[in-house]
């Protein structure tokens, strides 16, 4: 099959991978491409839906922040305090940490694709930004208030956006192109995407392989390589302006858990490793991001 990230048609690994967040071990065909190392996944799935029964995690309902919460997060996004410095000091966050590095402004109309119950949104309101959208095809239902979120694909959605975020959505989706091009349709001008994803331009998918827990087949359809992305947005218009690698200690424990044949949902981290390995997994995950050795990557794509 032609590689979804750069279209080469040359002679392609072969992997079978199985599914183990649930652990139903099922078996999955996946390619790697031979030219940019992006993983894709050849394997039919005739109900894409039934991969995201009503436990999956982006489901749950949204949590009531806290003030100090929000005044954390308000910090990292832009609206910087002395308390939200300490609060921040105290929990880093990767998700808000890197919208922040990136420069967004709570007047930004914002679109967050593939957003689950809409958590990231609902922290986004709390912290002060006012017009908030979430689209997403499996959830149950779509939702209004502070934050609108509609039960929908992306293709459907019209309007004009200046920062629409795949925050680990787009690894979910058949055609990433197509949805590249649909948030380029819907983007202001001198409007920006950030695409926040698994790469196997990685160390962990190096030395797991197939028990890399950012495979999550088959849920994960195309992976792509760090230059079979910036393939992807040059074929969309679209231009990678920065990069930054915000991986975590969860490439290490979550990989191992699948070594020891453990899903994913069968136990939390702290019942499986010691203190000592959750903490030289964390070091290690923030020396391999100053590598660029990470297991995912934050891109910031602009019109070209």
């Amino acid at each position: 099959m032609i590689c979804k990230a750069c279209l080469s048609d040359g002679e392609h690994r072969r992997h079978v991978f199985i599914e183990m967040m649930f652990g139903t071990r099922e078996r999955f065909e996946y390619q790697e491409c031979i030219d940019c190392g992006t993983i894709q996944r050849l394997s039919d799935v005739a109900d894409e839906s039934r991969l995201y029964p009503v436990g999956y995690y982006s489901f749950a309902k949204p949590l009531r922040n806290s003030r100090v919460a929000a005044i954390r997060d308000a910090h990292a996004l832009g609206t910087k305090s002395i308390l939200g410095a300490v609060a921040s000091f105290v929990r880093y966050d990767p998700i808000v940490a890197v919208i922040g590095y990136f420069g967004i402004d709570p007047s930004f109309r914002v679109l967050d694709v593939g957003c689950g119950s809409g958590k990231l949104l609902h922290r986004m309101s709390a912290a002060g930004f006012k017009n908030l959208t979430g689209v997403d095809p499996y959830i149950s239902e779509s939702t209004s208030g502070a934050v609108t979120i509609h039960k929908s694909d992306l293709q459907s959605m019209s309007g004009e956006f200046d920062f629409i975020m795949f925050n680990h959505s787009l690894e979910h989706v058949s055609d990433p192109d197509q949805s590249l091009g649909n948030a380029k349709r819907l983007l202001a001008p001198g409007g920006r995407i950030l695409v926040r994803i698994p790469t196997s331009s990685s160390h962990a998918w190096v030395e797991y392989g197939p028990n890399w827990v950012q495979l999550d087949a088959p849920r994960h359809i195309v992976i792509p390589s760090r230059k079979g992305m910036s393939a992807l947005a040059e074929r969309c218009d679209l231009s990678v302006r920065h990069s930054i690698d915000d991986s975590t200690a969860f490439q290490f424990w979550g990989s191992e858990m699948y070594r020891k044949s453990k899903p994913l949902t069968s136990s939390g981290p702290h019942n499986v490793f010691s203190r000592h390995e959750l903490r030289s997994f964390a070091k290690r995950a923030e020396r391999l991001n100053t590598q660029q050795q990470g297991d995912q990557v934050a891109f910031l794509l602009t019109a070209a």
